[in-house]
């Protein structure tokens, strides 16, 4: 895999090398300015953030289309799970994420039914830093970049010699988070219909995640799924795969409402959205995602 990105890399021209590199410096530049700006002014000690483990399940209403197969859209409602660890303050977070989905996906086409089974795995790091001169005590705002490796496995034997195909989207975000204080800061008496009782205090938060992809890139076939491979009788899966860079789409977005317990664990009710669309010109694969998820955190500290 790695000599194929390299061999595709001297192929480049000397000009677009140059500009490749021009993009990633600015690219780093941009992240360190982000860095130093939200930690201008700070004098503070630096202090032991809460950690969470955050255990997700959920359903995942998504659909897709491969044109270098077909272009009819498939749809499907796959399980979704992911774990979490999330290190978490007004002034900081950081998110390690693993996650995985599976299911089936159907297209009924001209009297004509097709399904395909997926398997998703997805390995996320984002990293945040609040902007002081935006935030107050209820709205908390950071920004900072998010980066996100994808891994779609899809079986097909309607496909044939084409029925088995795996994509590597990897992509490096821009990302921005507002956190909305919501708690109840005092205890209330209340009553649903005869019934009286009294609210406690409680700590509660709504915050809205949007990230956008600065840098795109794949790791997939050119055409199809078919590989040289089997016919010269060579045991290379990924003969014929392309790495494209700066090249797709993607935007996702996450709204969360947490609710803190008395025991300094959480529960989190979320919704994410996810879409994108790899590189090229006739052979693109788009995919779009509603992501429905109860979380469980644990408190770590």
């Amino acid at each position: 895999m790695f000599n194929l990105i390299k061999r595709n890399i001297y192929r480049l021209q000397g000009g677009k090398q140059s500009l490749y590199f021009s993009y990633i410096f600015f690219i780093l530049i941009h992240f360190y300015s982000i860095y130093a700006f939200s930690q201008s002014g700070t004098t503070e000690k630096k202090v032991s953030r809460p950690a969470y483990l955050n255990i997700a399940v959920g359903l995942n209403s998504s659909n897709f289309r491969d044109f270098a197969t077909s272009p009819l859209i498939y749809s499907g409602k796959p399980i979704y799970t992911a774990l979490s660890h999330i290190d978490i303050n007004e002034k900081r977070e950081s998110h390690f994420t693993l996650s995985y989905s599976f299911g089936k996906y159907k297209s009924n086409f001209n009297q004509h039914a097709s399904e395909s089974k997926v398997n998703t795995f997805s390995f996320n790091y984002l990293e945040l830093f609040q902007l002081k001169k935006l935030s107050s005590s209820k709205l908390n705002i950071k920004i900072g970049g998010q980066l996100n490796a994808t891994v779609n496995h899809r079986e097909n034997t309607e496909l044939f010699n084409n029925s088995e195909g795996v994509d590597i989207i990897a992509t490096l975000f821009g990302s921005a988070k507002a956190t909305l204080d919501l708690s109840r800061t005092e205890e209330k008496n209340k009553k649903f219909l005869f019934i009286k009782y009294k609210a406690s205090k409680r700590k509660r938060t709504l915050s809205y995640t949007l990230n956008v992809g600065i840098l795109n890139s794949s790791f997939r076939n050119g055409f199809a799924y078919t590989s040289p491979s089997a016919p010269l009788n060579e045991d290379d899966f990924f003969a014929g795969y392309e790495f494209q860079v700066f090249k797709g789409f993607r935007l996702n977005s996450a709204l969360d409402y947490t609710i803190f317990l008395y025991n300094k664990n959480a529960i989190q009710f979320s919704y994410i959205w996810d879409a994108y669309r790899t590189g090229g010109h006739h052979d693109n694969f788009e995919m779009a995602a509603h992501i429905f998820k109860l979380s469980l955190l644990f408190s770590l500290k």
